[in-house]
């Protein structure tokens, strides 16, 4: 209360005195010919007072429209008219002495009131403009708040803007600053005073729900903000729908965000399904294939194994080089047919795993000698000193390490390198068998473990579905890495068998 009195003195004070000054300066003027005659400038006098009464009018009372329309545009109209009252004090000194007309009172008199009415209607002028200003004010603010609602990405972006916008609008005496509470945030101008003395609280109203309220503080006292009680009002309403409108939008844009995911995770879960049905349908023709076919070929690979055995025991290296060359040929597409029906057998008939503590390192070496290496391929052994033991089914795991070496000696042609490393991590041990052949497509590599998928020109595209089926039945996991014209990776983890400590 006192801050809003020393508030309103130091304002009313400021003009007061200026308007002192500017009647003193009036009264100056007016009595500017005396002030010459009592200096003895008798001449000056005499045509100065001329102006006095020229064709009837007082030109020197004219300047005391001046401080009137002071008033009426600082203190609107009572500030006019007692304006007008003091300046006819003024002018009743010289009716009375200098001026030796008949109506010597009348005079100040009509002035004072054509003053009064003067300034009443600048005061009411300034008001009216005052009013438009604080109406486009008011506009502008409310126009600012929706672009702000629409522009703003969350409630609390938008509310901050709001406390930015509407201390300019709402044109007080002194200072204005807004606090405004939705929920649990609190949103306010700098320096915003929680006192009763003038300030003016509105709900945020959504219907019958109260959202929050908006508060507006001014140093220059309650009547003030009571003049704009309309607008804010208005400016409540708005805030609460903009504040309501935010919310719908940002749960609409969740429900949106929400069924998008919903539809995403439908259309991958229906791809899934498809896949799987596909890998069904491709199991099922192997299995038939496998169970119809298998034994079958089996016995005339067989037949046809021996006739070369035979032909090769009759020749007895009696044969030329070309015949020799077709029975070798021969053999060897036999041995390919061989592993094809392997192939199709094996990946039908997987039987569960016979699980034994195995040393990796013996077992990767042991896999190694299944396959034969040409003569160009460099075999690099890294394998760790920790003898790292294993529970796995020996002959399954063997399997598995076999096929990919021999993937790896197939991809290089030429000159090449194969890298066999072993390892322990955590409760896990790795085996990695990298090799510097031709890579497999980026496009590829999440379709290699499936069955009857194959890049090569010889085999049915079984030999790694059944290596990973193996390494997961037992437990394991396999992980593939590649990169075209330098080389595959594979790196198979299988659980760690601790060590047993004798006590002696």
């Amino acid at each position: 209360m006192r801050n809003k009195r020393n508030v309103n003195g130091i304002w009313a004070g400021k003009h007061l005195w200026r308007l002192g000054i500017i009647m003193f300066a009036c009264f100056i003027v007016y009595y500017l010919p005396s002030i010459a005659g009592l200096s003895g400038w008798k001449s000056v006098q005499d045509t100065l007072n001329r102006l006095h009464d020229f064709y009837g009018l007082d030109f020197y009372a004219l300047v005391f429209f001046v401080p009137v329309v002071y008033a009426a545009y600082v203190f609107g109209v009572i500030g006019a008219v007692l304006t007008a009252l003091v300046v006819m004090l003024f002018l009743i000194p010289y009716a009375l002495i200098l001026d030796s007309h008949p109506s010597t009172l009348f005079r100040p008199t009509a002035f004072a009131i054509i003053l009064s009415a003067v300034g009443s209607v600048v005061a009411m002028l300034q008001k009216g403009d005052e009013q438009r200003r604080r109406s486009m004010n008011e506009l502008k603010c409310l126009y600012d708040i929706g672009r702000a609602a629409e522009e703003s990405q969350n409630v609390d972006g938008f509310l901050a803007s709001v406390a930015e916008l509407v201390p300019p609008a709402v044109k007080c005496r002194g200072e204005t600053r807004v606090r405004i509470s939705v929920r649990d945030k609190v949103f306010q101008s700098p320096g915003f005073e929680d006192s009763s003395n003038g300030k003016m609280a509105e709900d945020l109203l959504v219907g019958s729900e109260v959202l929050g309220s908006v508060e507006i503080h001014s140093t220059g006292g309650s009547p003030y903000l009571r003049k704009q009680d309309h607008f804010i009002k208005t400016l409540a309403e708005r805030i609460g729908g903009a504040v309501r409108e935010i919310e719908l939008e940002q749960s609409l844009n969740g429900y949106y965000e929400q069924l998008e995911d919903e539809v995403e995770k439908r259309t991958r879960d229906l791809e899934e399904a498809q896949e799987k049905l596909i890998r069904s349908e491709r199991l099922a023709a192997v299995g038939e294939l496998a169970s119809g076919v298998g034994h079958e070929l089996r016995n005339p690979l067989n037949v046809i194994r021996n006739c070369v055995y035979l032909l090769n025991m009759t020749l007895d290296g009696k044969a030329d080089g070309e015949t020799f060359s077709t029975l070798k040929l021969l053999d060897q597409q036999v041995d390919i047919s061989n592993r094809i029906v392997s192939d199709l057998l094996n990946f039908t008939r997987v039987s569960p795993p016979s699980l034994a503590k195995v040393d990796l390192n013996s077992l990767v070496k042991e896999s190694l000698s299944w396959v034969v290496v040409p003569e160009d391929i460099v075999v690099t052994e890294n394998l760790t000193g920790d003898s790292p033991q294993t529970m796995v089914d020996a002959e399954q795991v063997g399997r598995t390490f076999a096929n990919i070496i021999a993937n790896a000696v197939q991809s290089m042609t030429g000159k090449g390198e194969l890298r066999l490393s072993t390892g322990i991590e955590g409760n896990r041990v790795w085996v990695k068998f990298e090799d510097t052949g031709c890579g497999i497509n980026k496009e590829n590599l999440d379709k290699i473990f499936e069955p009857l998928f194959t890049t090569k020109p010889k085999g049915i595209g079984l030999g790694l579905a059944i290596t990973k089926r193996l390494v997961k039945q037992n437990k394991g996991t396999i992980k593939v890495t590649s990169e075209v014209d330098k080389g595959t990776a594979f790196t198979i983890r299988l659980p760690l068998e601790s060590k047993e400590v004798k006590v002696a």
